[in-house]
């Protein structure tokens, strides 16, 4: 059991056992110092992997019937030591109610998001709102902006 405020649930080996709801609880109770502070080598490394290998489940099909967007997730710091300036690099295909992971580059994308591990993890966990990031200049959004703005009501919180 996680004691509030302890961010010892952010450890690799405890990761990827919390479902969606018990996550989204401990990264609210957890300020964002301390997973700025966690969200590093290997545990950044298989925090992301959780989350887009994930992220197919949280699609809300009837809501993505009709959208057909290749999305870049390009999250910053790559590399260690906190550098924005390197990222790793995401693709997910939403096409006809299906959400896939795509090979980096295979098609251009529709879409580019660009953002921190931290500012990712509270959004996809329903702690942080993506208009709100954008605003807080956290979050940046290139390409279809129309279908960029669907993206938040395709998926259900949780995909980690």
């Amino acid at each position: 059991m996680t004691v509030r405020g302890s961010a010892g649930w952010l450890e690799s080996d405890g990761l990827t056992a919390l479902d969606a709801g018990e996550l989204a609880r401990l990264v609210d109770r957890t300020s964002e110092r301390e997973l700025r502070h966690r969200l590093i080598g290997g545990v950044r490394e298989i925090a992301l992997r959780e989350i887009f290998r994930r992220m197919p489940e949280y699609l809300r099909p009837a809501r993505a019937a009709g959208f057909d967007a290749v999305i870049s997730w390009q999250i910053t710091g790559a590399g260690g030591g906190g550098r924005r300036e390197t990222v790793d690099e995401y693709w997910l295909r939403v096409h006809d109610g299906r959400c896939t992971l795509e090979s980096p580059g295979a098609t251009p994308p529709d879409i580019t998001i660009r953002t921190d591990p931290t500012t990712l993890l509270r959004i996809v966990t329903g702690n942080e709102d993506p208009v709100l990031a954008v605003l807080k200049q956290r979050l940046s959004v290139r390409g279809d902006l129309a279908q960029a703005a669907r993206l938040p009501k395709l998926f259900s919180a949780g995909p980690l």
